[in-house]
């Protein structure tokens, strides 16, 4: 757990996440399990194990508030850590490297900082790399300089990410709601059928059940259906919110050498991942047209509910009818 966190929802007895927290009139909190043992270890006058102000067995007052408070704090960790996990074992989309920002950067070869930047090669260079025969006839620009224009082809790849990322959000909320649906319905079909059979004797159980189990399998398919597209979804919003913060924290970075490194190792060849239209180079990076990008979003929808029991859904009592006259026997 983050420890900034975990300091605010802290017992100071046990030293753990507070269980059922209790306030005294001093204000200070304590689990009530903590408090009532020190109280019993008390020889003499209860004193609050903070400030040493005495109190009594009523001046405990449960704390809603902070027990709130340290359930959503849990609550949250443990998504941010599941949304991590899923992100590492299976993103979808194209990868984009992670950005550092070093102390420095020198020239591995020279040792030297890199102050330069190549435009034809697309890569930090020093002073002694510009002079040499590999970079001869280069056009080179300070770091400084270099860095503003890649971080403005950044913007638009942000723009659409985010805009990309909201509709998948809606569709998550759309599709969950169509889940909602299925299941509420579900649930009333199951009530409508138990009370039909309870009008019918010991056939007319054993129809019921059976028609319930069908609604059942019928319901599995079709929300597994529904789930396995809201997953599909969730993945992608999942890659579309990683590529999201990178790179914003690539644009809001102040160290032009650090943003340039990454441009070169990750940073272009991702942006040119995104178009949709091949042959787009770095020679063209300043072209007033705007750039088509790949759609996350493209191709997806919402599954609708398609949960039908046939004729035991319109006309359970005339089919059932039909079956237990044929189970009389003359």
């Amino acid at each position: 757990m983050d420890s900034r966190l975990f300091k605010q929802i802290q017992c100071s007895v046990c030293l753990g996440e507070f269980t059922d927290p209790v306030s005294l009139l001093c204000d200070h909190t304590f689990c009530r399990q903590c408090i009532n043992n020190h109280s019993q270890t008390s020889s003499r006058s209860r004193l609050c194990p903070e400030c040493r102000r005495p109190y009594t067995i009523w001046d405990l007052r449960s704390n809603r508030v902070l027990r709130n408070m340290v359930d959503a704090v849990r609550e949250h960790l443990t998504e941010q850590q599941a949304i991590k996990d899923k992100t590492v074992d299976g993103a979808i989309g194209p990868r984009v490297g992670l950005f550092m920002e070093p102390e420095k950067l020198v020239c591995p070869d020279h040792d030297e900082r890199l102050k330069l930047f190549c435009e034809t090669d697309q890569k930090l260079v020093c002073l002694i790399c510009r002079d040499g025969d590999k970079h001869q006839g280069h056009k080179f620009k300070p770091v400084d300089d270099a860095a503003p224009p890649k971080k403005g082809m950044l913007k638009q790849p942000l723009d659409f990410i985010s805009k990309e990322n909201k509709e998948l959000e809606e569709l998550i909320k759309n599709q969950t709601n169509e889940i909602t649906k299925t299941q509420e319905r579900s649930k009333q079909l199951s009530a409508q059928i138990a009370a039909q059979f309870q009008e019918m004797h010991q056939f007319l159980r054993e129809k019921e059940q059976e028609v319930k189990e069908l609604l059942k399998k019928e319901e599995k398919v079709v929300v597994e259906k529904m789930q396995k597209n809201r997953h599909g979804i969730e993945e992608k919003l999942n890659t579309g919110k990683e590529h999201e913060e990178l790179l914003k924290s690539v644009i809001e970075t102040d160290r032009p050498d650090a943003f340039l490194q990454w441009w070169t190792e990750h940073g272009l060849r991702f942006v040119e991942g995104m178009r949709e239209v091949d042959g787009w180079s770095k020679r063209n990076e300043h072209a007033s047209q705007s750039p088509q990008y790949k759609s996350s979003v493209m191709g997806l929808g919402v599954t609708s509910d398609t949960l039908f029991l046939g004729p035991y859904e319109t006309h359970l009592k005339f089919f059932v009818w039909k079956k237990m006259l044929g189970s009389i026997k003359p």
